[in-house]
């Protein structure tokens, strides 16, 4: 045999067993291969299983509580490698940042309050007048007194008082009817004054009624003519205690040097007795006589005769005085 033959024969023998030897190296290198592939496989496994297990909230929750607990470190501890520290980059892991809050609306002012309409002012009530169809009677309205009425409708005050069964000192009430002229009658007992209370607190009690349309006013009924003569009676005669005491007109002695000078105050019924005196009248004093007024005027409160005297030029035979409601004045008339 060639020694060439022998070396290709064993080199034959050897590529033989070679080639014998292959299928079996394949089926390691697989096995080897399937192995990696499974060891390759067990974390992501692992890494599932942990996602399906653990949602992205106990994550979330595990961080803050991490992170809450982070202040509470020692001071002297070494800062953590930044590495670590830096936040994962897994989506399912990462925080979502907290959503701002809208700041809050401005509350919306309140509407304003439309201003209260205001109430009108009810009308003052008309004055009482003469009850129509009788021209004599007369309804006092406030602030009327026996004097000012007289005066008005051009009556003796004494006659009026008289003819109401009234005195010097009798009081009237508003809405008293009362006599412009008649004749005498007896004074009554007990004032009207009394009876007003009562007959308001009745008429307050009474249900309320709607009163029907009122008529036309009746034209004023035109004054009576003036008396033929004034009476005036004359109380006593003294000086300004007796005045004072309002017991009626009074001759004031202390200037009989002068002249009769013939006094009462206004709140003692001198306004109402004397005011409606006028210029031509006859006035009868019983007791001093008759005489006619000659002229009135003002003097001032407190005054002298003096004053007088330049009023009418000299001292009449009789001067009725009396002082003005609300002023500083006396009104003096002059009888001759």
């Amino acid at each position: 045999m060639n020694m060439n033959d022998v070396d290709f024969q064993t080199s034959l023998n050897k590529n033989n067993g070679v080639g014998r030897q292959t299928p079996f190296s394949k089926s390691k290198l697989m096995i080897a291969g399937a192995v990696l592939a499974l060891l390759a496989l067990i974390p992501l496994l692992f890494g599932v299983v942990n996602w399906a297990t653990h949602p992205a909230g106990s994550e979330q929750q595990s961080v803050s509580n991490e992170q809450a607990a982070a202040p509470e470190a020692v001071p002297s501890a070494p800062a953590a490698d930044p590495a670590s520290a830096a936040p994962s980059q897994d989506p399912a892991t990462q925080v979502a940042p907290a959503a701002e809050v809208p700041a809050a609306a401005p509350a919306a002012e309140p509407a304003a309050v439309p201003a209260a309409a205001a109430e009108p002012v009810p009308a003052a009530d008309p004055a009482p007048a003469a009850p129509a169809g009788d021209p004599n009677l007369y309804t006092v309205a406030s602030g009327d007194t026996v004097g000012s009425i007289a005066a008005r409708f051009g009556v003796d005050v004494n006659a009026m008082l008289a003819a109401n069964g009234l005195g010097a000192y009798s009081v009237i009430v508003p809405g008293q009817v009362l006599k412009l002229t008649g004749p005498p009658v007896a004074p009554v007992a007990a004032p009207a004054a009394v009876q007003a209370p009562v007959a308001q607190a009745q008429a307050a009690a009474a249900p309320a009624v709607v009163a029907a349309p009122a008529p036309a006013p009746a034209p004023a009924p035109a004054p009576a003519p003036a008396p033929a003569v004034r009476t005036i009676y004359v109380a006593g005669a003294g000086g300004q205690s007796l005045v004072d005491a309002c017991i009626g007109p009074i001759n004031y002695t202390p200037t009989n040097a002068y002249a009769v000078f013939i006094t009462e105050h206004d709140f003692c019924g001198g306004w109402a007795r004397f005011s409606g005196i006028g210029v031509g009248e006859t006035v009868s004093i019983p007791g001093y006589g008759t005489f006619t007024a000659t002229g009135r005027g003002q003097v001032p409160n407190p005054g002298t005769t003096n004053d007088v005297a330049a009023v009418f030029g000299g001292f009449p035979a009789v001067v009725l005085q009396t002082c003005i409601p609300g002023t500083n004045q006396m009104l003096v008339i002059a009888l001759n």
